[in-house]
């Protein structure tokens, strides 16, 4: 059922209609207020209450960086030997992300990362301790402390691994990747031409794309209520200013769970709200998709020389256990066709003068080792003229 909704804001914030000695005094006068109230409170609750156990959000914490050993595979000995259990005599210090290639320069195949860390304890009740990799090309094998705890297929996906089983707080964990860079030679049943590896090539001729692989993204250890949103999707109408959202809502303990969500949306640069949806909902162990809509008064469309975009962001918030998590995703207002004959943006017609790029940078080829050479590339670009761009190699 969706949710029901919708309060609006006024886009002017307070500090512009009040200011100076005005805006002080109303400032005081709400600290009366708030300091009054909270005393009233404390004496009608009497000296047997408590304070209220507020619920600790999610914590994000990353392991990315210098701090990676990377070793090559080439016989495919590892799971035999269990390479997961150490690192191996011989590998090498890495950063990640990155690719393999700059370590070990022409190699291809099977190739295993490990990294040492010492989390903190998940004190959120029932909450779980997560893996969340943002890519990893090609396949994933992932281990924690010896134990497996998760594979993944797929070059340009996220995945994540609930680890909360395999986690030692407080010690010193070993996360173990062995990672899947594909060739012509069967390696777990993959070969390179049989997987989506866009326009990779081995050996490397013109035209194509090195055959680089590794953890080429972002790897973090995820701290959560047992709660959380796993997913959100928002869809705007340019017509119309309705955003219809979507969320997906986990519930990771073996009971059902009473949730309040909240939906909001914002300019994504500024940040008032405009627009809110709230509903309560009984969250079953497992997955719950959540549906509501939102409109945006007076919205703006994305157009080439404002792209105007918002934030939608889904708040989640439990009594029993107390659990509190929050998601966030940008849109935009905009709607692009090839309809008769030509291309239209917003309705419009648009003539594209178009360019496109390899996306190759030096030694990371798609992953470059200075993300501003992606930014300088499309300001560039845009500077000659051009108003699209096909990247004919992977996005970065």
């Amino acid at each position: 059922m969706p949710c029901r909704y919708r309060l609006s804001w006024p886009t002017t914030p307070v500090p512009y209609l009040w200011k100076g000695a005005t805006m002080q005094a109303f400032c005081a006068f709400l600290g009366f207020l708030t300091a009054f109230f909270g005393v009233l409170t404390a004496v009608q609750a009497g000296p047997s209450a408590g304070p209220e156990m507020l619920p600790l959000p999610a914590a994000v914490l990353s392991l990315d960086g210098p701090d990676w050993l990377l070793a090559p595979d080439s016989k495919n000995v590892g799971r035999e030997e269990k390479w997961f259990q150490a690192p191996r005599p011989g590998a090498k210090k890495t950063k990640v992300p990155w690719i393999i290639q700059d370590a070990f320069p022409g190699y291809h195949g099977v190739a295993w990362y490990w990294r040492d860390f010492t989390p903190p304890a998940n004190v959120r009740p029932e909450g779980r301790t997560l893996l969340r990799f943002w890519a990893v090309d090609y396949k994933a094998d992932v281990w924690l402390n010896g134990q497996p705890v998760g594979t993944h297929e797929g070059g340009e996906s996220m995945f994540v691994l609930d680890v909360t089983h395999a986690i030692k707080p407080g010690e010193v964990n070993r996360l173990a990747v062995r990672v899947l860079n594909p060739t012509h030679r069967p390696i777990d049943g993959i070969v390179l031409n049989e997987t989506p590896h866009r326009n990779k090539a081995l050996p490397y001729s013109s035209g194509s794309a090195w055959n680089q692989g590794g953890i080429i993204d972002s790897v973090e250890l995820l701290l959560t209520p047992a709660a959380r949103i796993e997913d959100l999707f928002a869809k705007p109408d340019w017509k119309t200013g309705a955003v219809c959202v979507e969320a997906t809502v986990g519930n990771a303990s073996a009971h059902p769970v009473a949730g309040r969500l909240e939906f909001t949306i914002a300019p994504a640069a500024s940040g008032e709200t405009v627009a809110v949806a709230r509903c309560d909902r009984e969250l079953p162990p497992g997955e719950t998709r959540v549906e509501a809509q939102l409109r945006v008064p007076g919205w703006r469309l994305w157009e080439l020389n404002d792209p105007f975009l918002y934030r939608v962001t889904a708040r989640l918030v439990t009594d029993s256990p107390p659990g509190l998590d929050e998601s966030s995703v940008r849109t935009g207002f905009r709607d692009f066709r090839f309809e008769k004959g030509a291309f239209r943006l917003n309705g419009r017609r648009l003539y594209l003068r178009c360019s496109h790029t390899g996306n190759c940078c030096p030694i990371g080829l798609e992953l470059p080792h200075d993300p501003d050479l992606l930014r300088r590339d499309l300001v560039n670009a845009k500077a000659m003229g051009f108003n699209a761009i096909r990247f004919i190699a992977g996005v970065a």
